[in-house]
């Protein structure tokens, strides 16, 4: 059980520690790459001959770290002296654990004798007859020997010579004991020393002592690196323990703003939803409470007239002209009678909700609006024809020149006189101008539609672009996007729109007769005004006609968020005057939105609900009322 407990361990040590990694056996000729791992010399030369005759580096398997070599020789890396001994030693021991099972072989002759005794300095098992000769020899008779016996039982233990008398490579039966300070490299005394003729020599214990020292100063500075790099570690540990108490904290935070706001929300939901309850309960009482006034009337009247027939049918001429003006009195009085009409508001309610900026969730709305009404507001003199007009969720309001050569940005309650000239060598003809959802400029730019992002008041840095009328054989004219940050494009010539993703890529094209300048999007329906035919015209994404409009002389058209459409009609009795025309999402006309306004070349609906119009040399702001 000794026996074999010794062997599973010299086992485990030689696959963990003395195997090459290649080849998986013992070690032969270990060479050290420059990354400081250790294979054998012939796995090397395997790995070499892999990757070609010429090669420069070698690529350690492990690591990927390249060494590059001297001479493009493999012979020349330093050879790992220390794994050599280790080896040696392993052999020697692994033999004498086999031999205690049966008997060890003598190394020094072809006898096949049983060894008696083992050489520490020529690392042989000796049988007695060699050991009388080795005893003879000069060369010889001074190694000291011990009997196997005694190594077995580990009295003596054998312990290689290579690390105080290693071999040189070329000649291993030569010490190396000379060390070229220039060369940095060990020789022995039959190595060319023509080679190294005018370097500095040194013997081993010389430079090994020099070497020692170098190591030591290095090593200072290594140790006070080390000490620097504990150091940072452990600021980054005291950094990491921080973040990650404020990130509890942080997020405990959040959980309870999250909760007081998710409660203040649920008041404010419950407190509605109970306003919205006493007065659908007010006003089913009015409708039931009518609906029995109404009942009651009916069947009044339906007695009475039941009564009158059956009178009538039995034909006693005396009874009906005795009762005659009681029956005329009575027919009278149900004449007169109205039925008990409930307003027809009673039986609207809606919620409108406010923008998340705002403390309150909405407010109930209690009957239809039919009709829609802004006010001016302001004024702004632009020096220029507005060609088109979009604007931001900050109120900066974009526009186009006429010239169709520049943009101009402000914000109204800013100076009207500090406009921005946007200079962008990404925009060089801009035609028309939308704003997504997320707050980006897509420019009708030529034949190209860019979207750019707004970095600040003014500046803007082009995202994307695309040419969407390379396949239609058309220029594109009008421009819109929809709440998903789809982008319409329409063609005048062609009669056409094509709708693509927020990228570029097509999504379907759609025949659009009729179609100008002008096109904007109304949930999922594009609407577009032709100026001769009087007509606004709906379709639906799929290309069909949703409904078809008289509208006298429209231009610009816009939608808000609430799916309602504005369109801008010439009025005829005044030059330059316009007057502004809501319609609901399925085409129904709601009213004027403005009587009379100047006449616009373009219109927009701001995030916020006003209607920006623009004119030969005005921008006027209209506020929802």
């Amino acid at each position: 059980m000794a026996n074999g407990s010794a062997a599973d361990v010299l086992q485990k040590i030689s696959e963990r520690h003395l195997e090459c990694s290649i080849c998986c056996n013992l070690f032969t000729e270990p060479k050290f790459l420059d990354c400081l791992h250790t294979f054998c010399l012939k796995c090397l030369h395997n790995i070499s001959q892999s990757e070609g005759p010429q090669i420069l580096t070698l690529e350690c398997p492990l690591c990927r770290h390249e060494t590059t070599l001297a001479n493009k020789r493999l012979e020349d890396l330093p050879t790992n002296i220390t794994l050599s001994a280790l080896v040696e030693e392993f052999a020697i021991q692994e033999q004498l654990l086999q031999g205690q099972g049966s008997e060890i072989k003598c190394q020094s002759c072809d006898e096949q004798n049983p060894a008696a005794l083992f050489c520490m300095d020529c690392a042989y098992f000796l049988c007695q007859v060699c050991q009388e000769a080795h005893g003879r020899l000069k060369i010889t008779k001074s190694h000291k020997t011990y009997t196997v016996a005694q190594l077995q039982s580990g009295e003596i233990a054998y312990k290689s010579k290579l690390r105080e008398e290693p071999k040189c490579d070329k000649h291993p039966q030569m010490t190396l004991n000379i060390y070229c300070s220039t060369c940095e490299q060990l020789m022995c005394t039959l190595c060319p020393f023509w080679k190294h003729r005018q370097h500095s020599h040194a013997d081993i214990s010389e430079a090994f002592e020099k070497c020692k020292e170098e190591i030591a100063e290095l090593m200072e500075k290594f140790e006070m690196k080390k000490k620097k790099f504990n150091n940072t570690k452990k600021d980054t540990a005291e950094s990491r323990k921080k973040l990650d108490t404020l990130f509890v904290a942080t997020n405990k935070k959040i959980s309870q703003k999250a909760d007081k706001e998710v409660a203040r929300i649920r008041e404010m939901e419950q407190k509605l939803k109970q306003e919205a309850k006493e007065i659908y309960q007010d006003r089913v009482k009015t409708l039931e409470t009518a609906d029995d006034a109404n009942n009651t009337q009916l069947t009044v009247a339906e007695q009475t007239l039941d009564e009158m027939n059956q009178l009538l049918a039995q034909e006693i001429k005396s009874e009906i002209l005795h009762l005659k003006q009681k029956f005329l009195h009575s027919i009278r009085e149900l004449t007169k009678q109205q039925p008990y009409v409930v307003p027809h508001m009673l039986c609207f309610i809606d919620f409108q909700q406010y923008e998340e900026t705002e403390k309150s969730l909405g407010r109930l709305i209690l009957g239809e609006k039919s009709t829609i009404r802004f006010e001016k507001e302001r004024k702004l003199h632009m020096n220029y024809a507005v060609e088109s007009v979009a604007a931001f969720s900050n109120k900066e309001i974009v526009t186009v020149k006429k010239d169709l050569k520049h943009l101009v940005t402000y914000i109204p309650e800013s100076n009207p006189k500090s406009r921005n000239w946007i200079n962008n060598p990404d925009i060089k003809d801009p035609r028309q101008v939308a704003v997504n959802r997320i707050d980006q400029l897509v420019i009708l730019d030529g034949p190209a539609v860019k979207t750019l992002d707004r970095v600040s008041m003014g500046r803007y840095q082009l995202l994307h672009q695309f040419q969407p009328g390379t396949n239609s054989d058309s220029k594109p004219t009008c421009l819109a996007v929809d709440d998903d940050n789809l982008i319409a494009v329409g063609y005048k010539a062609k009669g056409e729109i094509s709708l693509h993703n927020p990228d570029g890529t097509l999504i379907r094209r759609l025949p659009a007769p009729m179609i100008e300048d002008h096109l904007a999007i109304s949930r999922k329906q594009l609407m577009y005004t032709n100026y001769d035919m009087c007509t606004l015209v709906s379709k639906s994404y799929s290309g069909d006609t949703e409904y078809v409009k008289d509208v006298g002389s429209p231009r610009s058209v816009c939608c808000d968020s609430q799916g309602n459409i504005y369109v801008a009609s010439h009025l005829p009795y005044l030059a330059g005057r316009a007057t502004i025309k809501a319609f609901s999402h399925d085409g129904k006309f709601l009213g004027c939105a403005i009587q009379e306004c100047m006449y616009p070349y373009s219109m927009t609906i701001t995030p916020k609900g006003d209607l920006v119009l623009g004119g030969w040399d005005l921008l006027e702001i209209y506020h929802h009322v």
